[in-house]
């Protein structure tokens, strides 16, 4: 659809670089130049679809709940292990 598009602002820009009615260069100009914007967007949207993950990759529901566990246990773990540091038995106040 994007080269119809690109096809469809040459042959605006040629109509309107050639004709001598006002109302047909102006006809002409704004096709092309919607024409050509339409042009650009399809390559824009043609480049994040290349480069976009596929659904079929994403995490799941039981995924991410393991996911938070993991993490949840990981802080908890980090926890404990700062409290055992910070005291020191063999200190007397």
């Amino acid at each position: 659809m994007r080269w119809v598009s690109l096809v469809v602002a040459i042959v605006g820009f040629g109509v309107a670089f050639t004709t001598a009615s006002p109302s047909l260069m102006g006809i002409g100009f704004i096709l092309g130049c919607c024409s050509l914007l339409a042009f650009g967007l399809g390559l824009v949207a043609a480049r994040i679809a290349q480069n976009a993950q596929p659904e079929t990759t994403l995490y799941i529901d039981p995924e991410i709940s393991a996911l938070r566990a993991k993490a949840k246990l990981a802080k908890t773990d980090a926890n404990a292990s700062n409290s055992g540091a910070d005291s020191d038995p063999g200190r007397t106040a």
